[in-house]
């Protein structure tokens, strides 16, 4: 990783697509990335500021455009991840366009070049890990279990289309994981 160009991988996918567990493990194979992540976000305001969820629940779901409480203060941390100039793995969901461009700016005017990966798994492989994988509600917003969540990101997904990105792969299934790790290696 002795390249001076400076990258930001954005995951794009649903919930229990496996975008945090691949970043993390990227990150312990491959050294000095930083993995940014929206949900500990989520759980920190429900936890301290529960008076803020309902408000900012409503203001961001009547209209769609409003970007969330989350995911303004996702950004203010992105752009001083940015500023640190090492390589970045978000691994939230991004499926939102607006969200994208916001992250897209921001690479743009810190000299980052943007690489999309695409999570585009199956919903019945979703369902399926739903059931092997216990992660905590805690960092749900608005739906009440992980399959409800799944059911819900249908109409919030919006596909990403590969010109946004510097670089783009997609995931179609699994086994193109571990090709899509030695292509990172390779840039980074």
């Amino acid at each position: 990783m002795g390249n001076s160009q400076k990258y930001l991988i954005m995951f794009i996918g649903k919930t229990h697509s496996g975008k945090t567990t691949f970043a993390n493990e990227f990150k312990k194979e491959n050294g000095n990335i930083l993995v940014l992540e929206a949900d500990p976000i989520a759980v920190f305001i429900k936890e301290h500021f529960p008076e803020l969820i309902n408000a900012d629940n409503n203001k961001h779901y009547e209209i769609f455009g409003e970007v969330s409480l989350k995911y303004k203060i996702f950004l203010l941390l992105l752009e001083s991840a940015l500023s640190l100039g090492k390589p970045i793995i978000l691994s939230n969901s991004n499926m939102w366009l607006k969200g994208r461009q916001l992250v897209s700016n921001l690479c743009k005017r810190l000299n980052y070049k943007l690489v999309g990966i695409y999570f585009d798994f199956p919903e019945e492989l979703l369902f399926e890990r739903v059931k092997i994988y216990k992660r905590p509600f805690s960092i749900l917003r608005v739906s009440k279990n992980f399959n409800d969540l799944i059911i819900n990101q249908r109409t919030r997904m919006q596909v990403p289309d590969p010109l946004e990105f510097d670089i783009f792969y997609a995931i179609k299934s699994p086994e193109d994981l571990l090709i899509i790790k030695q292509k990172l290696v390779s840039i980074l």
